[in-house]
């Protein structure tokens, strides 16, 4: 059809009538494929205008996509060296509460009392719904495959209100330069061919804008201007008393940890402490003690309803209606490990009940995804939400587990649970 048209205008002499009523009219026609080649160049500079000033702001604020995901690229870099190691390992994989919660270094310990030789990983990271964890259970996999190394037991944890559509909506903004981060080339690959204008799009995320988005600059640097207000507590506000004592508790403890490990290594995942954090048997007295006034002072009325209020609005903690896109992506989750491990358990993490507390219905529709993740899996999920080793002081917030505290409870809780399954 364009060579037609193009055939019939190219000639200013043709004589064709349309030629004459134009110049008739005191017009003069335009070549449609002159008009065309405009339209795409014009285009084409506009996206090469925004492509460089996204490159130009992410470089002004010194940020890369892999800023965001840090912790994910320490571990997965890790990988290689771990799957060399000829111990047995034990892995924990699972979101921030997981990263907050279990103490690898001090299950070890606690195993090797019990004449158990294993070596535990902390693989939680915050941030990561489970569409996001299954690309990387899938890297997880590939190099214990690569290297013909099993993971003895890993331990996964389904978390309830990581699962909602709430959660899985606020994450729509960073999904494509996540999946550019996470996935393979093949899978990238595979993206494209389902989905060609995704695909090109999430290309030109990963390969042109240093995994930064546009919708991510939105996000993450324009919510402050144009976002909802955080919903306010009816509690009242910390005394300035408190948010002093807070502040000085941490600037000693910062100061402390620097006298305690002078050589660490700025590492959001450490190789050395097995993504994992520091233990009580390293630690004296009296900063321990300073620990536990520190997460008093977090634990204040006002903090606390203000973060259930935020995780509410975020990820529909109370009410839990599940996303569907997410629960599968779980079970894909669980069926990547089944392929590399030994043995897999599913687990539900201690639940801070003084503040969460679930509607019936909640309960209902949770009790139903767990009933399907175990039919689809085979797997009997086994749940410490609500252990009695475990007390609302031993949180830092609604969700996490506290250091010295909650963590060291849950790990020993997990050392009881597995360790005949590691004896054998």
């Amino acid at each position: 059809m364009n060579s037609s048209i193009s055939n019939s205008n190219s000639n200013p002499d043709s004589g064709s009538d349309s030629n004459s009523g134009s110049e008739q009219d005191g017009s003069v026609a335009l070549n449609p494929r002159k008009a065309y080649l405009k339209i795409w160049l014009v285009a084409l500079l506009g996206m090469a205008a925004a492509m460089l000033l996204v490159r130009l702001f992410t470089f002004a604020m010194g940020v890369k996509g892999e800023n965001f995901l840090s912790r994910v690229f320490e571990a997965v870099h890790a990988l290689p060296v771990m799957t060399e190691e000829k111990v047995d390992h034990v892995m924990v994989f699972g979101s921030s509460m997981v990263h907050a919660g279990f103490s690898p270094r001090q299950f070890d310990r606690e195993m090797k009392e019990k004449g158990i030789d294993i070596k535990s990983y902390n693989f939680g990271f915050g941030g990561l719904n489970p569409y996001f964890q299954d690309y990387l259970s899938r890297r997880i996999k590939e190099n214990y495959q690569k290297n013909n190394k099993r993971v003895k037991l890993a331990i996964l944890e389904f978390n309830p209100f990581q699962t909602t559509k709430n959660r899985f909506n606020g994450a729509k903004a960073i999904m494509d330069a996540y999946v550019g981060m996470l996935a393979s080339e093949e899978e990238l690959k595979e993206v494209a061919l389902s989905d060609p204008t995704r695909g090109a799009l999430i290309y030109n995320i990963h390969y042109i804008r240093d995994n930064i988005s546009a919708e991510m600059i939105t996000f993450y640097f324009g919510r402050g201007l144009f976002s909802q207000e955080r919903p306010k507590p009816e509690a009242e506000k910390d005394s300035q008393e408190i948010i002093d004592r807070r502040r000085e508790l941490g600037d000693e403890l910062s100061t402390r940890f620097k006298q305690d490990y002078p050589d660490y290594k700025d590492e959001d995942w450490s190789l050395s402490w097995q993504g994992g954090g520091t233990i009580p048997e390293e630690r004296s007295a009296e900063t321990i003690a300073v620990f536990k006034e520190y997460y008093e002072t977090l634990r204040t009325p006002y903090r606390m309803e203000s973060d259930k209020l935020w995780r509410e609005r975020s990820a529909d903690i109370t009410h839990l209606h599940f996303e569907e896109e997410l629960v599968k992506a779980f079970i894909r989750i669980v069926k990547n490990f089944q392929q590399f491990s030994d043995q897999v358990e599913v687990i539900l993490l201690p639940k801070n009940s003084k503040w969460i507390v679930n509607t019936p219905e909640a309960l209902e529709r949770q009790n139903r995804v767990l009933r399907r993740i175990e039919m689809e899996t085979g797997i009997k999920i086994k749940d410490f939400q609500n252990i009695p080793s475990i007390t609302p002081e031993m949180f830092s917030d609604t969700t996490h587990l506290a250091r010295y505290s909650g963590d060291i409870a849950f790990t020993h809780a997990l050392v009881e649970n597995y360790a005949n399954d590691l004896k054998e």
